[in-house]
């Protein structure tokens, strides 16, 4: 009784600080919370309680921090809720119906764990765009945040190879030449900041270092293995390089061969670099042909899942059926546990769960786009970053064909919305300022020379 009373007090205690430092340093809050989330995540601590009969983790506590820092910044800021994130707050409409319906087919347990999943995945994203007041973020500033946390991440990578950190047992594929290290989600934000590395210098005209960055980045995301961060990174990187040869297409054939001069080089010097990439190569692409590889396993719980979906009524095709129905289901792991964000989406929430989500990404995309239509072509830094911008959504859309995506992934969603509205307000801005200095200069009264 006492453990308990000490537990809720320091609970109490822990939320109005928290409370406190969200009304003044709500940005701060959201960094924590989501920093401690994905650090947990990443060395698989499990902190959380079962309580009312549910079991309660520190990402549940962290959303929910999240929700009311958002809140607390509406009420600060006294902004309009931004049109960019209804489809985003529909979402949430959709988990909570889900829910509700769910608690009453199969308990409170059952309907908690399966709303979890879409949950981590949006909330994240609608309390940064919520929050939007509190960030002062553009594309290039946005580039070395991924940078710095892709660094961070890959430290661990190193550690773990090293053996100086225990790699989880879930992660652990003797079969593979190289271990993952980390799971798919971290993976994808080295890829990320890979896409970043190769920015910042291409684009931005910053230091020759981040070259070298770029190839480390490159180079980790390799030995890693997941050949979903693989496809999703080189094709972010692909359109920025085809956008930015638009602009300066000699710069981009020269950098390019620069960089082949580079490989070939390292290659020359260390054999073993080719035999142990060929050796990579040659093992994933055999497992990926092979009968019973995790892409085939993934396409059969897809065909599983939706097959149950449109056999059903018309209220679960719509609106998707009660949460916790997978617990009750005789269908395989693979159709339950779905590794898609769109074929998990369209199967627990129905075809308007799916058509929002793309709703979603569709006005995003035209939120990245808006600044390069609106100054039509001017080379001006904010058309740049949007080169970057469309880069980094184009890799996250991919990425979640074959995963769902969790809070990080959810974060970097907000954060390229918040950037891409900086951009679109820079735009703006410089549009005004150069009609007034047209106004102005047709307007100044003529002056007699001497």
């Amino acid at each position: 009784m006492i453990a308990t009373i000490v537990q809720l007090s320091a609970l109490i205690a822990a939320g109005l600080v928290l409370l406190t430092l969200a009304w003044y340093r709500a940005g701060w809050v959201i960094f924590i919370m989501i920093s401690a989330a994905a650090v947990l995540d990443l060395f698989e601590i499990k902190l959380g309680s079962a309580g009312l009969g549910v079991n309660v983790y520190f990402d549940d506590v962290a959303l929910v921090v999240l929700l009311l820092t958002c809140f607390l910044a509406i009420l600060q800021y006294r902004k309009n809720f931004p049109r960019d994130a209804t489809p985003c707050l529909m979402l949430m409409v959709l988990i909570v119906l889900s829910f509700s319906r769910g608690i009453s087919t199969y308990g409170l347990k059952a309907a908690g764990n399966s709303a979890r999943n879409l949950l981590t995945f949006t909330t994240p994203a609608l309390a940064i765009m919520l929050s939007r007041p509190v960030f002062r973020l553009d594309a290039s500033r946005l580039a070395r945040w991924l940078v710095w946390a892709g660094s961070c991440l890959c430290m661990v990578v190193l550690l773990r190879w090293a053996g100086v950190l225990p790699t989880p047992v879930d992660l652990q594929e003797n079969a593979r030449l190289v271990n993952r290290a980390i799971g798919a989600d971290h993976a994808i934000i080295i890829g990320q900041a890979f896409i970043a590395a190769i920015y910042l210098p291409l684009v931005k005209r910053r230091s020759a270092w981040w070259w070298v960055g770029a190839g480390v980045l490159g180079g980790i995301i390799f030995a890693l293995q997941h050949r979903s961060v693989w496809v999703a990174s080189v094709i972010g990187v692909t359109w920025l390089i085809l956008r930015h040869s638009r602009r300066s297409i000699g710069r981009t054939l020269a950098i390019g061969a620069a960089a082949c001069a580079v490989l070939g080089v390292i290659t020359l010097a260390s054999p073993w670099v080719l035999q142990t990439t060929g050796q990579i190569a040659t093992t994933n692409a055999e497992e990926v042909l092979s009968k019973n590889s995790s892409w085939a396993w993934r396409v059969q719980g897809y065909e599983e899942a939706t097959g149950r979906l449109f056999e059903s009524d018309f209220v679960d095709i719509s609106i998707g059926p009660p949460a916790g129905w997978a617990a009750d289901s005789n269908l395989s792991f693979a159709s339950t546990h779905i590794h898609s964000r769109y074929v998990d989406t369209l199967a627990y929430y129905g075809v308007v769960g799916f058509a929002v989500l793309l709703l979603w990404f569709w006005v995003l995309a035209k939120r990245v786009g808006w600044p390069a239509r609106s100054i039509r072509g001017m080379a001006s830094p904010n058309n740049i970053g949007t080169i970057f911008l469309e880069a980094l959504l184009l890799s996250e859309v991919v990425y979640l064909v074959p995963y769902f995506g969790g809070i990080l992934e959810g974060t970097v969603l907000g954060l390229i919305w918040v950037a891409a509205k900086q951009n679109w307000s820079f735009s703006a801005a410089r549009r005004v300022a150069l009609v007034r200095y047209q106004f102005d200069r047709r307007n100044r009264p003529a002056t007699l020379a001497s």
